[in-house]
């Protein structure tokens, strides 16, 4: 085989197996986005004193949204929008600022996940005011309204 067919080969391998891993990203982040507000809500209802502030808990929503979070920027790869997804092709067009505004919702959970180790309440509560606006932020700009 020549050179020019191998290449071909190769190149349409990777435009086949494309969609599929598209696909997978897309599942792959549901599942994460949907592990991220589970717990966030439950955090919320402790933060706001809705239900009994438990520590312990607080502490695993804050480490969970931080495992849910890592990597999230690899579950986009191109051509992942549209269908189901409530993403916007714009992330595309302007992935520096996707990444930023990723890289600051996982940087606001850690600090999250230190204050609510630290256990002092002003802290916690300012910092999932953070985890919130970043997370906001970057919803506001690149998902569709469901």
């Amino acid at each position: 085989m020549g050179l020019k067919k191998i290449i071909i080969s190769l190149f349409a391998g990777v435009f086949m197996a494309h969609p599929i891993w598209a696909n997978e990203a897309f599942e792959l982040r549901e599942e994460r986005m949907t592990i991220l507000g589970k717990q966030a809500k439950s955090m919320a209802a402790m933060v706001k004193g809705r239900t009994e502030f438990a520590a312990g808990d607080f502490l695993y929503g804050a480490l969970t949204m931080h495992n849910a979070m890592d990597g999230m920027l690899e579950l986009f790869p191109p051509g992942s929008h549209g269908g189901d997804s409530a993403a916007k092709a714009k992330i595309w067009d302007n992935w520096e600022d996707f990444t930023a505004k990723t890289t600051a919702s996982l940087d606001a959970i850690a600090v999250l996940a230190i204050a609510a180790d630290g256990g002092d309440n002003q802290s916690i509560k300012q910092a999932f005011g953070k985890v919130g606006k970043t997370c906001s932020s970057c919803h506001r700009t690149y998902r569709y309204r469901r």
